[in-house]
């Protein structure tokens, strides 16, 4: 009887005190939808400046030069689940996908473009692992920083492919809510290189913006 009512007192003591644990953890699981910028998309992949002359008609006939126009870029948007392993840390992973167009064709010497120019479409998808880890926690505001690594996969709509490592530094975050719902703003940036001569993105998600459902 002695060891029935231990074992029962130790079951209750480990019940209780997971209890007490998950109370101080809080919710664990958390998925999150966003958005971030695409700064170095924007620039690197922006408009031609147009090639204009004083006196085009000086210039040879046959004369023609190429140039990038209508450009636009998605800015990047992402999903994340994390799971919640103590008040301090959440493990998950994260996926990003992008969107970069433009077109693409030979303006003659006037500037009047030459043919029907060629569209060009370019996607960005990587899925990482990512850590965060909270510095401050209070019923309503969370503040903390983050990190991520992965593979970035481009593709293009002339078939062609490539994969990339990829990482992500969020420097700081600040999410704001209670209950299930809460929203999140983070400051980081986000880069996939292979060498110096194959830069996908650097300095991509300077800010970014996420609604967050916890529970």
């Amino acid at each position: 009887m002695k060891r029935v009512l231990l074992v029962v007192c130790c079951l209750a003591a480990v019940l209780t005190a997971g209890a007490q644990t998950a109370r101080e953890i809080g919710m664990r699981h958390q998925v999150r939808v966003g958005w971030g910028d695409a700064i170095f998309e924007s620039i690197a992949f922006s408009n031609t400046s147009p090639h204009k002359y004083a006196n085009p008609g000086s210039l040879p006939e046959t004369f023609s030069v190429q140039e990038r126009y209508n450009s636009a870029c998605t800015g990047h948007f992402f999903a994340e689940y994390q799971y919640r392993t103590s008040r301090v840390v959440r493990i998950g992973v994260q996926l990003d996908v992008e969107g970069i167009f433009w077109q693409e064709g030979h303006f003659d010497r006037y500037h009047n473009l030459i043919g029907t120019g060629k569209k060009v479409r370019n996607y960005n998808i990587v899925a990482m692992p990512t850590v965060r880890f909270s510095y401050l926690n209070t019923r309503v505001v969370s503040l903390y920083s983050g990190a991520g690594a992965g593979l970035l996969v481009a593709l293009d709509n002339a078939g062609g492919s490539a994969l990339s490592p990829a990482f992500n530094l969020n420097l700081v975050g600040v999410q704001l809510g209670s209950g299930h719902w809460s929203g999140s703003m983070e400051l980081g940036f986000m880069a996939a290189l292979s060498g110096t001569n194959k830069v996908y993105m650097l300095g991509s998600r300077l800010v970014s913006i996420s609604l967050n459902y916890a529970w």
